[in-house]
């Protein structure tokens, strides 16, 4: 569960929108700035922004709950992140929670809903 999370993090760190989507259902939805984006509409509209900020700023993130209950699973997290994106000096407190199903494939992101404010 947790690796899964971990490696959709890894994967937007290092620039891979392909094996960032490959975590994510095909149902999966992205709820972000106000918005609920299918799995299509987050890779058209906000993956290569989540992408461009988290190779630009570091980020600091801290796991605060793995729940697990037969196939379905959940992880909450905070993050700090500090630095400049866009010209613009950012110092951000977030919240993420991701919702996961195990399938064939092993677990996928169903749900993703990040909100953040500023420090």
């Amino acid at each position: 569960i947790l690796a899964t999370v971990t490696a959709f993090h890894a994967a937007l760190a290092a620039g891979d929108s392909a094996a960032a989507l490959a975590l994510l259902a095909p149902d999966a939805v992205v709820l972000e700035s106000g918005e609920v984006e299918t799995r299509a509409e987050y890779a058209a509209h906000h993956l290569a922004a989540d992408i461009e900020f988290s190779r630009a700023v570091p980020s600091q993130r801290v796991v605060t709950l793995v729940h697990h209950e037969g196939a379905v699973a959940w992880v909450a997290a905070t993050s700090t992140a500090r630095g400049t994106f866009r010209e613009r000096a950012v110092a951000s407190q977030g919240a993420e929670l991701m919702v996961l199903s195990r399938t064939d494939a092993g677990w996928r992101i169903r749900a993703i809903h990040w909100s953040s404010r500023r420090l």
